[in-house]
């Protein structure tokens, strides 16, 4: 089975070539800037009105880049696809004196096309290395927080949406969607598959890059334990007893030191963390189905797991594949395979 696994978070896009003919380790694997970052070094470089169109992405360093480049005094027009990369709310990326709509008719503007997966250039890349992208299954893990009815918070939006797949089934492999099921309202995941099938016959799942960690760090879970991602963007915690989610939390990476993520996370495992709690301190949320009171091994991966050394708790990092940045294509790979393993 051949999977092609693209994870992108808000510092890296992290990509596996698995083959299950190989060892893990000997498969080709990928640590790249996120497409945002490449995007918002190309803005940095025009000095004229923008017109961004193409596909909802992840916005991060590109809504800073257009930020800075309408303070310059240009002006930045985007389609409305490409809009929704900045914020899930229209009314607010018009707010940010971002224009949303067709190409203006001015020649004035240069253009710029926004695009999260890139297969091509992949495919010319692998091909000198004697690979193709003729693969069983293209894997994708991106961040979506949905598009939410008016006033409802995309924090609440997105943690209430994973807390519902999570009740209705706790296992990290079933957290995913094929092509063809993913909601209505998750327009970077759809704006993501829509761009593959445009160059690829191959079937497609996605996951939240949440689940995707937490699934990836599984070879590592053998009793009751608690899986920790770091990421740049958020800190996402789950609880696994008997290979089963029983409690989820998630916040901002730069909200959190040392002390405070232990404390919230000692909590959580006990069920004494309020959800409540973690939003009004710009937390996404956290619930527990099944309070643990034992000892539990803790597993961390992600680029700022550093942060555990402060803490007291013991625990490894997680190395699928003897890599910690392989962490999110492992769990698309795991996914994969539960999915399509025995087709």
């Amino acid at each position: 089975m051949k999977i092609f696994a693209i994870d992108i978070g808000a510092g890296t896009q992290d990509i596996l070539l698995f083959d299950s003919q190989k060892k893990t380790e000997n498969c080709i694997s990928l640590v790249l800037p996120t497409p945002s970052k490449l995007f918002a070094e190309k803005l940095k470089t025009i000095e004229s009105h923008v017109y961004i169109h193409g596909d909802t992405i992840g916005g991060g360093a590109l809504g800073r880049a257009i930020a800075r480049h309408i303070q310059k005094g240009y002006r930045v027009m985007m389609e409305e696809s490409a809009a929704y990369s900045i914020r899930n709310d229209l009314d607010e990326v018009k707010s940010m004196r971002i224009e949303v709509g067709e190409k203006p008719a001015a020649t004035h503007f240069e253009e710029i096309e926004i695009q999260e997966v890139n297969l091509l250039l992949f495919e010319r890349f692998l091909s000198n290395f004697g690979e193709d992208l003729q693969v069983n299954v293209i894997g994708i893990a991106v961040q979506d927080h949905g598009v939410s009815s008016q006033g409802i918070s995309d924090r609440t939006f997105r943690f209430e949406n994973m807390e519902r797949m999570i009740r209705q089934d706790n296992r990290p492999e079933t957290l995913h969607f094929l092509e063809d099921s993913i909601p209505e309202y998750c327009l970077r995941m759809r704006s993501a598959v829509a761009r593959v099938k445009k160059t690829s016959l191959a079937p497609v799942l996605v996951m939240d890059t949440c689940f995707s960690a937490i699934l990836g760090c599984l070879e590592e879970v053998s009793g009751p334990s608690l899986i920790v991602n770091a990421g740049n963007g958020h800190t996402i915690a789950a609880l696994l007893l008997e290979r089963k989610i029983e409690a989820l939390y998630e916040h901002h990476t730069h909200e959190l030191t040392p002390p405070k993520l232990e404390n919230d996370l000692r909590l959580l495992i006990r069920g004494e963390l309020s959800g409540k709690k973690v939003f009004e301190e710009n937390g996404h949320g956290a619930f527990t189905l099944k309070p643990f009171y034992g000892e539990v091994s803790v597993i961390v991966t992600g680029p700022n797991r550093g942060i555990f050394k402060g803490t007291s708790f013991k625990f490894i990092y997680a190395a699928p594949g003897g890599n910690t940045m392989m962490t999110g294509p492992m769990g698309l790979v795991r996914g994969a395979k539960y999915r399509f393993g025995n087709s």
